[in-house]
């Protein structure tokens, strides 16, 4: 609930404050005056657009100050403290807007700053604000189901979060399927060019460094006569030729002999001759080896071609996939990993797929039970407004909520259809208004003028307000095109209201403010050779004279004044106060 609203340097608005109690608020005066720079006033204060010429002339900055009652558990107390923001123990909420003529642009709510979008996210659940532009609203057919859905009640809202939120994970999942499936037949040619790559490298059966190996094979298959000749003569140097010569060792074997028959004498040779011995064992072991190295020497043309065979196959292999053995097989396993990712896309697909279709089917439910539960409060709705009407003067009228769906090959299933479904689930509702029992209801665009609009604006309100949330109901000039009767009407059906949401009316009519719990009124004075905007509130003769100026205009006599009390009269023993 709004408790108080300050306004300083704001259009014609030099500073001016005002205090609002619970029931029924009125704000009246004449034309031009400013009635609604203070309902653009707050606005402002929650979240709307702000504009640099707001600010007054010769001013710097406009500033404007809210205080609200929250109570706890209330929507409004939830979005504050879903941002961080303490609330007291009083319940109250602090909020301020300052524009500044440089462009600076300030939000604050119980001191703390927030941006622009925060603070309009908690203007929702503080105040509904209603005037020309949000009568013209009720003729926008996509605002229909949001009125409907609130009459419907928690059940309702609840379910269509569910479907918002099925309803979204069903357009994540269309998007991952769209994505993975741009370029599925690139990917597709891709994957059989893989798998061709990985059957040819597989069926070489490569083993790692085997075309190193071979390229010696057939360096030494080659060359075996040659290297049988060296390895033979290498031996005869260190063994000698079958008894013919003597080789190395044997010429080491006399030397060592020669140095222990000195050592017999002299032992400081003894050095040499363990030398020697080294030399001997490493003349023996290296024959050895020479030995078993030309021994072990073939011949082999058929092995010759065999290497020679596989080495071609090795470099075919090579001109494709890398320059060595080792390099085809890495390349073998990073075309697998390709391979496994790609499978693992298919596999993929497969199970979106599968969500998708079940998310499909319970998104279908869901928005199934959205309808039923709509249809319910529907007819519903349709009785309490046409009760509304009545009390309006409108009891010729008729009120129908009307359904339409539309039919997708790709929707979700409802009924036994496939429907498309949007966040809001798969109806889309319109108002149609019969102005005389009997005749086709129609569009209100096309049967409604704009007093009538104000009165099915506040008909549906009225039955809105015991279901909704929203402490504040602002009407800005609900009584335009209606007058007499009518106007009694909509006054008392506003005092009704307001005994269940604190109502704010902006109005021209003395049927509506005489009603009024509170009552200010707004004048335009002219001072110092500027223009301004004030506020009074008014009680008393002055809340007659008020009274009866809206009555008369500029004629004004005793009767009218008269006139004025006894509708002031009138109301309070209506209300009971």
């Amino acid at each position: 609930m709004l408790l108080e609203l300050h306004i300083k340097d704001f259009a014609l608005v030099e500073e001016v404050e005002l205090q609002f109690r619970e029931g029924f608020n009125v704000l009246s005066g004449e034309t031009g005056a400013g009635k609604s720079i203070i309902i653009g006033a707050v606005t402002l204060l929650l979240g709307g657009r702000a504009f640099l010429d707001l600010v007054r002339t010769g001013t710097d900055e406009a500033v404007i100050h809210g205080v609200f009652s929250v109570p706890k558990g209330s929507s409004a107390r939830r979005a504050i403290e879903d941002l961080g923001i303490e609330v007291g123990n009083d319940d109250l909420v602090v909020i301020s807007r300052t524009i500044s003529r440089s462009g600076r642009n300030q939000c604050r709510v119980n001191g703390r700053p927030v941006t622009q979008g925060m603070l309009a996210g908690i203007g929702e659940h503080l105040v509904d604000i209603h005037g020309q532009n949000e009568h013209q609203s009720l003729l926008r057919v996509g605002k229909h189901i949001e009125f409907l859905d609130r009459f419907a009640g928690p059940e309702t809202l609840a379910l269509r979060d569910e479907v918002r939120s099925c309803h979204a994970r069903l357009v994540e999942l269309q998007e991952r399927l769209a994505a993975l499936r741009t370029g599925e037949r690139e990917r597709a040619q891709r994957l059989d060019l893989l798998e061709f790559q990985a059957r040819e490298i597989d069926a070489a059966r490569l083993s790692p460094g085997e075309d190193v190996q071979l390229a010696r094979d057939r360096a030494v298959l080659a060359a075996a006569d040659q290297l049988y000749a060296h390895a033979e003569a290498a031996y005869a140097a260190l063994q000698g030729t079958d008894g013919l010569s003597a080789g190395a060792c044997d010429a080491i074997a006399a030397a060592i002999s020669e140095i222990e028959a000195i050592m017999k004498v002299d032992d400081s040779v003894r050095g040499a001759q363990e030398l020697l011995q080294s030399a001997s064992a490493a003349c023996e072991e290296a024959a050895r080896m020479l030995r078993v190295y030309r021994d072990g020497i073939e011949v082999d043309p058929a092995r010759l071609a065999q290497v020679e065979e596989r080495l071609a196959v090795l470099q075919r292999l090579k001109k494709k996939y890398g320059d060595t053995v080792d390099e085809i097989l890495e390349f073998r396993r990073e075309i697998g990993r390709e391979i496994e990712k790609a499978a693992s896309s298919e596999e993929e697909i497969a199970a979106i797929e599968r969500e998708l279709a079940k998310t499909r089917e319970s998104l279908g439910a869901l928005a199934g039970s959205l309808h039923e539960l709509r249809a319910r409060a529907a007819r519903v709705l349709e009785k309490q407004v046409e009760a509304e009407l009545a009390e309006l003067n409108m009891g010729s009228c008729e009120f129908r909520v009307s359904f339409s769906t539309k039919e997708d090959a790709a929707g979700v299933p409802v009924g036994g259809k496939l429907l498309a479904c949007g966040a809001s689930g798969v109806d889309t509702v319109e108002f149609l208004l019969s102005a005389n029992r009997g005749e086709p209801a129609k569009p209100l665009a096309r049967i409604a003028s704009g007093g009538e609009i104000s009165r099915v604006m506040l008909a549906l309100k009225s039955c809105l307000a015991s279901v909704d949330e929203v402490d504040t109901l602002i009407f800005d000039e609900i009584d335009a095109g209606i007058g007499g009767r009518t106007a009694t009407a909509v006054a008392a059906k506003l005092a009704a209201t307001s005994r269940m949401r604190q109502v704010i009316c902006v109005t021209h009519l003395a049927q509506i403010a005489s009603m009024a719990d509170t009552h200010y009124v707004i004048n335009k004075v002219e001072g110092g050779g500027r223009t301004k905007t004030v506020v009074e509130k008014l009680e008393g003769e002055a809340r007659i004279a008020e009274i009866a100026r809206m009555l008369g205009g500029a004629g004004l006599t005793p009767t009218t004044f008269e006139h004025a009390r006894e509708m002031l009269q009138a109301a309070s023993r209506a209300s009971g106060r």
